[in-house]
Order: structure tokens, then C-alpha cells, then sequence
């Protein structure tokens, strides 16, 4: 029988956790790093800090996934040494600390914060893992600023961080060695007060810098194109885009990814890489694992409604673009750009009434 856990963070084996912090304002390039004289001594207070983001993170939704580019491999290289034990977590730590100064250097409207690096593992799931993220302090609720150590951490949750980045080391040695993995991707990031920055990507070198919510939008644009290439009638679209909509819903909800492939299977199951072929070219650039944004992909799903005296039937993205609006009253139904042939058809009956 697993071994329940009672408190927070009890599920956690909280192995190193240290604060760095680095001093810059939007709008130039100096940078004023502070880094912590030790790493934090584990306590009851830094477990139950830790158990909360981790509880908090798992929580979040249309988180972005990715694993390790080539563009920038300062971090991976970093992450390396220490996995290989060429370093101790200290060091990596200042390491990971100075390059991402550089990353702020080099970006006129980043800002800076404390850095917070965790390694843990999950004892139910067995996975190792490493948590950075970034968090300002304005208020001082959360870190001591003079000793960087954790303060009021009672109500800390990711609302209060900037932004984040898991790392499943588990998952990422099961993939990099060809080893069986439940998962394409090791890397993930969510938004806490901020958006997930371009630059913040780039400091951990993740292959898909997309945002979850442009991630969707590259996807439903090439299902739109795709639908109109392949002819189909609007009954059999919407039947698809309902499948697809169906599964990503799904995904989102229970923290999988977006898989391209079962995408591309579920709206060609005669060719299943059709559309995954299709998807991938230049025009769209969908990835292979896709971010999903849920408000985003309403717009796959379609409206109907009928009584005994009409029918209406529209795409969401109708109301997510202002084509058809509902007035703040909610009893009007604005149509805006309809087709001549329609508008002629209405024209026709009201003269014949007037």
C-alpha cells in the first residue's frame, strides 16, 4: 500500500536550495549580481517552501514544453558538470547565476529578481528533479534580503513568482540514453506574475520558444488551412476539430503533452503524418509538442443552437474576433461581415414586407 503523506512537502526529498539575487531595472544593461555566501540549511521551513511551489506548480495550466536546444548550451553545459560531479551544487549554481547575468545584459527590458535553484526528488513518482525560478521581492514577504534565506513563506505560491522552470533530470537521462520514457520532453515552463519572457527561454536554451498561447495559434491556423485543402465538408470539419479539441482539453487537463503525430492521426487516420508533414512546413511551424493554451483553443470548437423558429451555427473564433456580438445587455446578436448572398436574401424579404 503507498505511503500516504500528510504534510506538505512531505513527499519531497529536499536536497539543495539556494538564493541568488540579481539587481537590474528595465530599460538598461547593468546587472549587479549578489550571490549567497552558502546554500540553505534544509528545515522544516524550506520543505514546506518547497512543497508548496511544487504542489502550486503541478497546478498550473498550459504549461510550455521543450527540451534542450543547441543554440546557447551554456546551461546544459553547466547542468552536465554537476550530474557528472565535476562540481558541487554551489558551484553550479554561481555558474548558472553568471550566465544568466549575461542573458540580462544583453536584454534591454529584462528585469531582475532572486534566483531560487531546488534539486529534489518525488518520492511517489521517483523522479529527480530541479526547479529555477525567478521572483521579486518589492515587498519582502518572501527572502531575507541581507542573508538571502527564506522569510514568510506560509502563503508563497507561484502567484507571487515571476516565472519558473522544471527540469525532470530523471526523464531527461531516460531520453538522452534511448532508455523507455512516458515523455518526449523533460523541460517545462510556466508564468506566474509574468509571461514567459523570450530571454528566460534562452538563458535554459529550450528548443520551443514559442508561448502556449501562440503554440495553439500556430496549430489551429494549420488545421484551418489543412481542412480547406483537403475539401472538407463543415460536417466532417467540425467532427474533427471537436476530436482535436477533445484531446488537447484532455492533455491540458492531466499535465501531458500535445503530441503533433496523434493530432495528425486524428484528422487523417489513412495517412497519419499527412498533416504532421503539412503542419511542420515553413508557412506554419507547428512543433512536435505543442504548448496548449485552453482559453486559445475554443476557437477549434463550434456553437449550435436551434428552436422552433431558427437555427444558428458559428466557429468561436467568430466571438473571439468580433465577427458576432453579444450586447452587454446579453438578450442582442450582432453579425457583422456577412456574405452578400445573405444580406440580399434579408433585403429581398424585408422589401417584399415593407
Amino acid at each position: 500500500m503507498a505511503k500516504k503523506f500528510e504534510k506538505i512537502g512531505e513527499n519531497l526529498e529536499v536536497k539543495n536550495i539556494v538564493i541568488h539575487q540579481l539587481l537590474k531595472d528595465a530599460g538598461n544593461r547593468l546587472v549587479n549580481p549578489k550571490a549567497a555566501d552558502n546554500l540553505l540549511i534544509i528545515g522544516e521551513k524550506e520543505k514546506t517552501f518547497l512543497g508548496n511551489l511544487d504542489k502550486s506548480y503541478h497546478k498550473k495550466s498550459s504549461p510550455i514544453y521543450g527540451i534542450f536546444a543547441e543554440e546557447n548550451p551554456k546551461f546544459r553545459d553547466c547542468l552536465v558538470d554537476y550530474i557528472n560531479e565535476d562540481c558541487e551544487f554551489y558551484d553550479f549554481s554561481i555558474n548558472v547565476m553568471n550566465h544568466y547575468k549575461i542573458i540580462l545584459e544583453n536584454t534591454v527590458a529584462a528585469t531582475g529578481g532572486y534566483m531560487i535553484i531546488c534539486e529534489y526528488k518525488n518520492l511517489i513518482t521517483s523522479n529527480d528533479l530541479l526547479l529555477i525560478l525567478m521572483i521579486n521581492n518589492k515587498e519582502g514577504f518572501v527572502i531575507d534580503e541581507k542573508k538571502l534565506t527564506l522569510d514568510n513563506i506560509k502563503n508563497l505560491d507561484l502567484s507571487k513568482v515571476d516565472v519558473a522552470c522544471l527540469i525532470n533530470l530523471t526523464e531527461w537521462r531516460n531520453i538522452e540514453n534511448n532508455l523507455p520514457s512516458e515523455r518526449k520532453t523533460y523541460l517545462s515552463f510556466v508564468k506566474g506574475m509574468k509571461e514567459v519572457s523570450y530571454y528566460f527561454m534562452s538563458f535554459i536554451d529550450v528548443d520551443n520558444k514559442n508561448t502556449s498561447t501562440e503554440s495553439t495559434k500556430r496549430l489551429i491556423t494549420a488545421i484551418e488551412a489543412y481542412a480547406d485543402i483537403e475539401q472538407w465538408d463543415r460536417n466532417t470539419k467540425i467532427n474533427k476539430k471537436n476530436k482535436v479539441f477533445t484531446y488537447c482539453h484532455d492533455c491540458i487537463d492531466n499535465k501531458k503533452e500535445i503530441l503533433l503525430s496523434t493530432i495528425s492521426s486524428i484528422l487523417n487516420p489513412d495517412n497519419p503524418e499527412h498533416f504532421q508533414d503539412f503542419a511542420t512546413e515553413e508557412d506554419y511551424r507547428v512543433s512536435e509538442i505543442i504548448s496548449g493554451d485552453k482559453a486559445r483553443m475554443k476557437f477549434l470548437k463550434t456553437i449550435t443552437y436551434s428552436d422552433k423558429e431558427f437555427k444558428i451555427e458559428f466557429d468561436t473564433k467568430l466571438i473571439l474576433d468580433n465577427t458576432i456580438v453579444l450586447d452587454s445587455s446579453g438578450n442582442k446578436l450582432t453579425i457583422k461581415n456577412i456574405s452578400p448572398i445573405l444580406r440580399d436574401k434579408i433585403k429581398e424579404l424585408s422589401n417584399k414586407n415593407a
